[in-house]
C-alpha cells in the first residue's frame, strides 16, 4: 500500500495543474486511487484525461480515477471528491485475490472440529484452464454420490461454454427459455427466482440425478448473457440473483444434498462469487505444468482468506477447498512425479494457513488431493452415461459427501423398542486395551474373538502361531491354558500359570552353559523341560527309567523350584545316550495317556531377556525348539505341540525342513478389517444399554443381533453398529469413513493389525467423547470422530513403547535417528549412517515402509501413522 508521504506528494502535484478539488487516497489492495474535478478536461476524452494525469505523476500507479469538469460532477450529484473505498470483503476478483496476499491466513472450516452442513452442501469446480478435466470429474463424481443414495442437482454456470447437458446426454431435452441464464436473467428484473422446478431435468429415472442447464445456446441466450453483471449484485441493496438462485435450490420438489456448480475457467466475473460466496467446498483442478502454477497459487490463497454464507457458531466459514491433479500421464512412475511435483505446489499455496489454534491448517496434503491418470475411454467419450471405470473419481465425491450432514442422528427417530440416551451407552462402555496378561480371565473370555484365523491357531493340528505383539497370540495362549488338557511349559509371568519352576532369563542362561559344557545343543534340551513340565501337570505318568532316583520332586519339599528343574535336566542328560532316551520316554508317556493334551509355549520373545547376548541366546533356543518339535512331533499321537511366536523370531529361525513346520502354521494377521470391527463390536456389546440400542435400530423379523454371536454377524450388521458407535465418516477435511481410517491409521508399515491397538483407541476415544459430550452434545453417535482421531496419539506413544521397550530395544539408535529427520516419508541417504540390520529389523516389524521411485527403486521410507505421532514426525505433505 501506497504510504501517506507519497499520497501528499502525489497531490501536491495535481494540485498546482488542476487546482483545489484534487483528492488521492491509497488503494485497499495496490497503488492509488485519484478524483479530480476540473475546468481543465472539457472537451477531452475518459482516456485523454488519464493520460494527461499519469503523465504528471509517471511513477505512481493509479488503479482508479474519477475525472469530472464542474458541470458533470454537479450532474453526478457529487458533493464531496473520492471514489467510494471498495468493500473488501466483497467475493469478487480484485477484493479476493488481494485479501490472499497476507503473509498468513486464519482459516475456519467447517471440518476443522470434524463437522458437517445442513443440505445442500454446495461445491464448484473450477480451473484456471481449461482441457483438465474439470466438468468430466464433476459428472462422474454426481453419478458417484447418486448411486450412494444422495440427491443430487448439477448446475452448469459455464455460462459462455455450456456443456453438461451433453455430457449427461440429455441436450435435446434443453429448450428455449430453459436453465440458468434466463432465470438470472428474470431475478435481476424482479428480484425472485420462479418455476425453478420447470428449469430441472432428472437426468437419470433410477437415482437422484438432477440438472439445471446453463440455457439453451442462441440469440436470446446471448442477448440476456451479456446484460448479466455479477459484480453489480454485490453492490449496496442490490438484488443478487445468483444468491436467490442458491436459496431457491432448497425449495425444489426433489430438495438435493448436493448441489454441484461447473463454472467458467479463468478469472470470469461470474467465477468469482460462486467460489469465494456460495461454495461449500471448492475442487480446484489443475495440470502441474508452469504455466498453471502462479496463477492456481494466488486463486489458493484467495480462497483460503474468503468467508463463505455458512457460519458455525456465529463465525463465517472457510470454504473447503480440495485438488484435482488431472489428467496426468498413465504410467505409474511420471504419474508419482507429477504427483509429487503438485504436493510441493500445494504445500507452499497452503502454507500460509492456520487454524484457529494457531497450528498448520492442513496436516495430509493427500487427504485434499486426488491425481487422475489419462485414460483415453474417459477422454473420447462424448458422455458419460456409458463409461465404466471412473473409480478415481470416488475420491472427490467422498470430499463432498463427507460433508453432508447425516439424516439419521441418535434419538431422532422413533422405534418400537424404547431407544437408551447416549449418557446411558457412554457411561457403560469398556474396552479391553490393556494386554492379555493383564486381563482378568472372565473378561478374557467375554472379549474373546473367534475368527477363521483364531480357529486355526487353536486347532491341535497347529503347531507353530505367528503374529506380532498385540494380535492376540496370549489371548490365544490363555484360551488354551485354561483347558484341563493343557501342560505349560513356558509362559508369561503374572499369571496362575506361571508357576515356581517356569523357566526363565536366568533358566536359559545356565542351561546355555550347561549345554555347551556336555557339547549338547538346545535341540536336545526341550525334550527334557516338556517332560519335567509334563510330570508336573500328570503326576502318574512314567519316570524316565534311566534316571537313578525320581524326577520332578522337590528337593527340599513344598513347591518345585527352578533349582530342581535345573537338577532334574542335568541329571537326565547325564547319560551318554540321554537324547535317545529322552524322545522314548516321551513317546512312552504319550501311550499312556487316554487322550489329548497341547504342550504351550508362549513368552519366548521376552523370556530370555532384552540384553544382546540374551537375544542371541533366544534365537539359538528357539531355533533348537522348532527343531525338536519337528523330528519329535510326528511320532507323537497324544500330546500336541503349540509354540506362539513373534513373527521377526519366527523368519529368523534357522531350522531343517522348515516347510513342514509352516504348513501346520496359523498367523495371526487380521487381514480382514469385518473381523477386526467385530473385536470392537463385541467388546460393546458387553454394555446392555449399547445392545438396548443396535438391536432396536438394526433388528429384522429374519435376523435377530440377540441370539447371534457377534462372530456370525453378517458384514453389513457389523459395520452399521460400528456407524452406531463411532459415526459413518470422520468428516470435512478427513473424509474417509471412520471405519477405513481406523484400519490405515492402525496398520503398521506391513499392513499388519494388532487388536490391542484398536482397544487402546477406543478407551481413549470413550473418556475423551466424555469429556467433549459434558461441554457440546454430539447426536450423530456415540463417540465423535474427533474423539476418535484425537485418541491416535496416546494409541501411537503406547505402540512405540511397546516396540522399543518391550519388544526391540535395539532399536532404540534408530528411533532417535528418527526423531532427528522430523518428517516422513524421506529420503533413504538419511538413514545411511544408521546399521543396514537396523534398517531390516525396521523394515521387518513395520516401522518402515520402502517407497519405491522410477524403475521400482526404493528411494525414500515412510513411517505409518502408528507409530508417526509418538516420534513427533510430521509428514512431508504437511502445509
Amino acid at each position: 500500500m501506497t504510504q501517506p508521504d507519497e499520497i501528499s506528494r502525489i497531490e501536491e502535484i495535481l494540485r498546482q495543474s488542476f487546482g483545489e478539488q484534487v483528492r488521492v487516497t491509497a488503494d485497499p489492495f495496490v497503488g492509488i486511487r485519484v478524483a479530480v474535478v476540473s475546468e481543465a478536461f472539457t472537451r477531452m476524452t475518459p482516456r485523454a484525461r488519464r493520460e494527461r494525469v499519469q503523465a504528471l505523476v509517471p511513477g505512481a500507479e493509479v488503479v482508479r480515477f474519477e475525472l469530472l469538469t464542474p458541470d458533470e460532477a454537479r450532474f453526478a450529484e457529487k458533493d464531496e471528491l473520492g471514489i467510494p473505498p471498495v468493500l473488501a470483503e466483497l467475493p469478487l476478483w480484485p477484493e479476493a485475490l488481494a485479501n490472499g496476499r497476507a503473509d498468513e491466513i486464519t482459516v475456519r472450516f467447517p471440518s476443522e472440529d470434524y463437522g458437517t452442513l445442513p443440505s445442500p452442501v454446495v461445491s464448484t469446480f473450477y480451473s484456471l484452464r481449461g482441457g483438465v478435466g474439470r466438468s468430466t470429474a464433476l459428472a462422474h463424481a454426481a453419478r458417484i454420490i447418486a448411486a450412494q443414495g444422495l440427491k443430487v442437482l448439477c448446475i452448469d454456470m459455464d455460462l459462455e461454454a455450456p456443456g453438461l447437458a451433453s455430457l449427461f446426454d440429455v441436450e435435446d431435452r434443453v429448450t428455449e427459455g430453459m436453465g440458468v441464464v434466463p432465470l438470472l436473467a428474470a431475478a435481476e428484473v424482479n428480484g425472485e427466482i420462479y418455476g425453478l422446478d420447470e428449469h430441472v431435468l432428472q437426468v437419470t429415472e433410477d437415482a437422484g440425478l438432477f440438472l439445471l442447464p446453463a440455457g439453451c445456446p442462441g440469440a436470446e441466450y446471448a442477448r440476456l448473457l451479456s446484460h448479466l453483471d455479477p459484480s453489480a449484485w454485490y453492490g449496496e441493496d442490490e438484488i443478487n440473483p445468483l444468491r436467490l438462485l442458491v436459496e431457491a435450490v432448497s425449495g425444489l420438489a426433489e430438495q438435493p444434498d448436493v448441489v454441484l456448480i461447473d463454472s467458467r475457467t479463468g478469472i470470469s466475473p461470474l467465477a468469482a462469487p460462486l467460489l469465494f460466496d456460495v461454495s461449500d467446498i471448492n475442487v480446484i483442478a489443475f495440470y502441474p505444468h508452469p504455466q498453471a502454477k502462479a496463477g492456481t497459487r494466488a486463486l489458493t490463497r484467495a480462497l483460503l482468506a474468503a468467508n463463505s454464507r455458512r457460519s458455525v457458531e456465529g463465525k463465517p466459514c472457510t470454504p473447503e477447498i480440495r485438488f484435482l491433479v488431472s489428467p496426468v500421464p498413465a504410467t505409474p512412475e511420471v504419474r508419482a512425479l507429477y504427483a509429487e511435483r503438485a504436493q510441493e505446489w500445494i504445500k507452499d499455496w497452503l502454507s500460509v494457513a492456520r487454524n484457529t489454534a494457531g497450528g498448520p491448517a492442513f496436516e495430509a496434503l493427500e487427504e485434499i488431493t486426488q491425481v487422475i491418470g489419462y485414460q483415453e475411454t474417459l477422454a473420447v467419450s462424448d458422455s458419460v452415461m456409458r463409461v465404466q471405470g471412473a473409480e478415481d473419481f470416488t475420491v472427490v465425491a467422498d470430499w463432498i459427501t463427507g460433508l453432508v450432514e447425516p439424516r439419521d442422528a441418535l434419538g431422532e427417530r422413533e422405534h418400537e423398542v424404547p431407544e437408551p440416551s447416549k449418557a446411558e451407552v457412554l457411561t457403560s462402555l469398556q474396552f479391553a486395551g490393556e494386554t492379555a496378561e493383564n486381563q482378568d480371565l472372565e473378561e478374557l473370555n467375554g472379549t474373546f474373538l473367534s475368527t477363521a484365523d483364531v480357529g486355526r491357531a487353536l486347532d491341535l493340528d497347529t503347531v507353530v502361531v505367528i503374529g506380532r505383539k498385540g494380535t492376540g497370540k496370549t489371548a490365544v495362549f490363555r484360551r488354551l491354558a485354561e483347558t484341563p488338557t493343557a501342560v505349560v511349559v513356558t509362559g508369561p509371568p503374572g499369571l496362575d500359570t506361571h508357576r515356581s519352576w517356569t523357566p526363565d532369563a536366568d533358566v536359559y542362561g545356565t542351561l546355555e552353559a550347561d549345554l555347551r559344557e556336555r557339547g549338547l545343543e538346545w535341540r536336545q534340551a526341550w525334550p527334557v523341560l516338556v517332560g519335567l513340565a509334563i510330570r508336573q501337570y500328570l503326576s502318574n505318568v512314567p519316570q524316565p527309567n534311566w534316571a537313578s532316583a525320581p524326577i520332578g520332586v522337590p528337593a527340599a519339599g513344598g513347591d518345585y523350584l527352578k533349582t530342581d528343574l535345573l537338577n532334574d535336566v542335568r541329571a537326565l542328560l547325564s547319560d551318554s545316550q540321554a537324547p535317545l532316551l529322552v524322545g522314548e520316554w516321551l513317546q512312552e508317556i504319550d501311550r499312556s495317556l487316554d487322550g489329548d493334551h497341547v504342550l504351550l509355549f508362549d513368552a519366548l520373545d521376552t523370556g530370555f531377556g532384552n540384553s544382546d547376548n540374551d537375544r542371541r541366546r533366544r534365537n539359538d533356543g528357539v531355533a533348537g525348539l522348532l527343531t525338536a518339535v519337528g523330528s519329535l512331533g510326528p511320532q507323537l499321537r497324544k500330546l500336541h505341540f503349540k509354540i506362539l511366536l513373534r513373527e521377526d523370531i519366527w523368519r529368523e529361525s534357522k531350522v531343517p525342513n522348515k516347510s513342514h513346520l509352516s504348513a501346520r502354521s496359523a498367523r495371526l494377521s487380521w487381514s480382514n478389517k469385518t473381523d477386526y470391527l467385530r473385536i470392537v463390536i463385541k467388546q460393546a456389546w458387553r454394555s446392555q444399554p449399547f445392545r438396548q440400542l443396535v438391536t432396536a435400530r438394526l433388528n429384522k423379523p429374519d435376523f435377530r443381533l440377540e441370539k447371534t454371536p457377534v462372530e456370525y454377524w453378517p458384514e453389513e450388521f457389523v459395520r452399521n453398529a460400528w456407524v452406531i458407535l463411532a459415526s459413518e465418516r470422520v468428516s470435512g477435511g478427513r473424509t474417509a469413513y471412520t471405519d477405513n481410517w481406523v484400519w490405515s491409521r492402525l496398520a503398521d508399515a506391513n499392513g499388519d493389525h494388532a487388536p490391542r491397538a484398536l482397544a487402546q483407541m477406543m478407551t481413549a476415544a470413550v473418556g475423551l467423547e466424555r469429556g467433549f459430550e459434558a461441554g457440546n452434545s454430539y447426536s450423530r453417535s456415540i463417540i465423535r470422530p474427533r474423539a476418535l482421531v484425537e485418541s491416535l496419539d496416546e494409541v501411537s506413544e503406547s505402540a512405540l513403547d511397546a516396540l522399543q521397550r518391550d519388544e526391540f530395544p535395539e532399536l532404540d539408535p534408530l528411533l532417535r535417528r528418527l526423531r532427528q529427520i522430523g518428517s516422513t516419508p524421506f529420503a533413504t541417504e538419511q538413514l545411511e549412517e544408521t546399521s543396514p540390520d537396523l534398517v531390516k529389523l525396521a523394515r521387518d516389524v513395520g516401522l518402515l515402509e520402502e517407497v519405491p521411485g522410477p524403475r521400482e527403486k526404493v528411494e525414500r521410507y515412510r513411517v505409518p501413522e502408528m507409530y508417526r505421532k509418538a516420534l513427533n514426525m510430521t509428514r512431508k505433505g504437511q502445509a
